[in-house]
């Protein structure tokens, strides 16, 4: 079993499962926020009248990083350490919070906020929604000039939802972007030009390879629809990328592939696009012939593991989300987590703490590397500028400005904290695993090890 192993190498594991989006498939980042950004944008004043300006603010790469968490009721994009106070906080694209304003606003430690149900706050986990930021401080902006819609629109702003009215457009335009393959313009730029968006990955490929000539099982699981996985995986691995995995798993609707608070059963795809469901048995039947599933959940294919083996299966999963995939996976199964972030590239990591559990490989230069923010703190630090000090006296928390120094170490922000909590292994990049590390590189199980 999973549970009782301290250490654990790609060779102890039976199956070994994928992620499509920022996993498989690495992204051109620029050019995907920049895709998104203006999509996003034009759908907005397409759709909902909004301001035709947005339009002309270009993009802006250095704004966001990951992780960002918008509060609709004052308008902020906030961050958070380990703790959950918030240490820094805009409003809009210039606007920054003091110390004062940010303990006023936020006097108490926002914790499990990625489990939020309010719907005040709004998590930016992923690069799909990491150029979101930059429009909503944009529309913040303009929603304090009084400017957010076009002129000759009648529509009024609800003072009441200052600040929140728009994020039921904006998420009305995720559907309209990503949902249908022959909507927007989104599906059409990338299939029109797929390597300004997406590598090729001949080292994961080969990787891939190696793994199945040393008897794993390989499978995907994605929450995208199988029109856009074929596309992005047909440039990135081939033609024949579905000989990769021995099982397909599309639109699979993680997280609650994995908590099964809704146990969906298996749909087979047919070669018309239908959905057929099946059962356990009649997939472990047809196993040879490599046909393509959607739905399903993860204790499902657990038995069909099982039985495929012959044996408790020992699992591994790789995804890029850390609460669909990491979170979900770590508090329903009994699998392995790993996470592949790209900020460890990057991005700044905590100079003290946890030092011992950072691993370092081989620099990967295959890949243009992302962005730091100009306007924030690392995805994975908190800024030295607002260290904590607890009263002895009191027991209350005081905030104390502070200048840095480097005996000092950087606070980690909540996420890393939460990265560490879930994760088995962290990782820039699948192609650090592919080439600079054998399959038998035994990893430690009772802390997350970071892969640069």
């Amino acid at each position: 079993m999973t549970s009782s192993m301290n250490t654990f190498s790609l060779s102890s594991c039976d199956w070994i499962g994928f992620d499509l989006d920022h996993t498989l498939i690495r992204y051109r980042l620029f050019e995907l926020h920049t895709l998104i950004y203006q999509s996003m944008c034009q759908y907005l004043i397409d759709f909902h009248q909004y301001n035709s300006h947005l339009l002309e603010i270009p993009y802006d790469d250095y704004f966001g990083v990951k992780g960002l968490i918008y509060d609709s009721l004052y308008g902020n994009l906030i961050q958070l350490n380990s703790k959950g106070v918030v240490h820094t906080a805009l409003h809009g694209v210039q606007k920054r919070l003091s110390s004062k304003d940010i303990q006023e606003i936020y006097p108490h430690a926002l914790e499990d906020i990625e489990e939020d149900t309010s719907k005040r706050f709004l998590c930016i986990f992923t690069y799909f929604e990491h150029s979101i930021s930059y429009i909503i401080a944009n529309l913040v902006d303009l929603i304090d000039e009084n400017n957010v819609y076009e002129k000759s629109s009648n529509k009024n702003i609800d003072n009441e939802k200052k600040y929140n009215f728009f994020l039921s457009d904006l998420f009305n335009g995720f559907d309209y972007l990503f949902n249908d393959f022959n909507r927007g313009n989104y599906f059409s730029s990338i299939e029109k030009n797929p390597e300004k968006f997406i590598y090729q990955r001949s080292d994961v490929r080969q990787w891939l390879e190696k793994l199945r000539e040393n008897k794993k099982r390989l499978f995907l699981a994605t929450n995208s629809r199988l029109d856009y996985t074929n596309l992005l995986t047909s440039y990135a691995f081939g033609e024949d990328w579905q000989n990769l995995f021995d099982m397909i798993i599309v639109d699979c609707k993680k997280p609650s592939f994995f908590s099964n608070s809704t146990k969906r059963i298996f749909h087979r795809i047919t070669d018309d696009n239908n959905l057929i469901p099946v059962t356990n048995d009649e997939i472990i039947k047809n196993f040879q012939k490599n046909y393509i599933y959607s739905w399903g959940n993860s204790d499902d294919l657990q038995i069909i593991m099982n039985q495929i083996s012959g044996k408790e299966s020992i699992v591994i999963y790789f995804g890029d989300h850390i609460k669909s995939d990491i979170n979900a996976l770590k508090r329903h199964t009994n699998w392995l987590a790993g996470v592949v972030i790209e900020e460890l590239e990057f991005d700044v990591l905590p100079t003290v703490i946890h030092t011992s559990t950072h691993q370092l490989a081989t620099k990967n230069e295959l890949y243009t590397k992302g962005n730091p923010s100009k306007y924030f703190s690392s995805f994975f630090t908190s800024p030295m500028d607002s260290m904590i000090f607890h009263s002895e006296e009191t027991n209350e928390t005081q905030f104390e400005q502070t200048k840095p120094d480097a005996v000092l170490p950087n606070l980690s922000s909540y996420w890393y904290t939460y990265i560490t909590k879930h994760a088995h292994l962290s990782l820039s990049c699948l192609s650090v695993l592919a080439n600079d590390f054998d399959l038998n590189h035994e990893f430690q199980q009772d802390h997350s090890v970071f892969l640069h």
